[in-house]
């Protein structure tokens, strides 16, 4: 985990540091990278933010545009996350991002999609054999996710530079198959990141 946190801060300092070959302002360009820094709760929306600080995570993923330009685009994104309360996730998910501009160079975004969880255990389970309790292991499982979320964001013009867009995302994940008794459940990401476009 070290390691990829370590390979994910060089990518990072790289893509702010890149320089390009023409002195005009960048505009938009396919297959940005975006790095995000999550932070997850097991949760209903808007209900106890700070819990989301105790769990945190790093994402990476891409975009494309459907129109050529930033306001409505496809993004891709892999996420970890470490919860020692309900276990660690690995969810992967793929949104529709419709964002309009607010102002010069600051955006908002909507955002609605699917994904799937792998969610594993933060103990041993156990279940009952022959009246008996035995250990069923930390072998988590895969569930089906919608994540919905806003963002804001600002975009930072710089002439023959990496064109860097830091932002701010809250997402609700609506996670399905979560157990017998309860099969839907809600959990949360408040997401930091930015996305650099080469």
């Amino acid at each position: 985990m070290k390691h990829l946190a370590q390979g994910l801060a060089l990518c990072f300092c790289f893509a702010l540091s890149a320089r390009g070959q023409s002195d005009s302002p960048r505009t938009y360009q396919d297959f940005p990278i975006i790095v995000t820094l999550q932070f997850h709760a097991f949760a209903v929306p808007f209900h106890d933010l700070k819990s989301n600080f105790k769990n945190v995570g790093i994402g990476l993923g891409t975009e494309v545009s459907y129109t050529g330009n930033q306001k409505f685009v496809q993004q891709l994104s892999v996420v970890w996350y470490r919860n020692r309360t309900i276990g660690n996730g690995l969810l992967f998910y793929t949104q529709p991002v419709w964002r309009p501009g607010i102002g010069d160079n600051f955006y908002g975004e909507l955002k609605a999609g699917i994904g799937y969880l792998l969610a594993s255990r933060p103990s041993p389970a156990l279940k009952q054999t022959h009246g008996e309790w035995k250990t069923a292991g930390h072998r988590g499982k895969g569930m089906l996710t919608l994540p919905i979320g806003i963002s804001a964001g600002y975009n930072v013009q710089g002439s023959g530079q990496a064109l860097v867009s830091p932002f701010v995302s809250y997402q609700l994940l609506v996670v399905s198959g979560y157990n017998k008794s309860v099969p839907v459940v809600p959990e949360t990401l408040v997401q930091v990141g930015s996305r650099v476009h080469f």
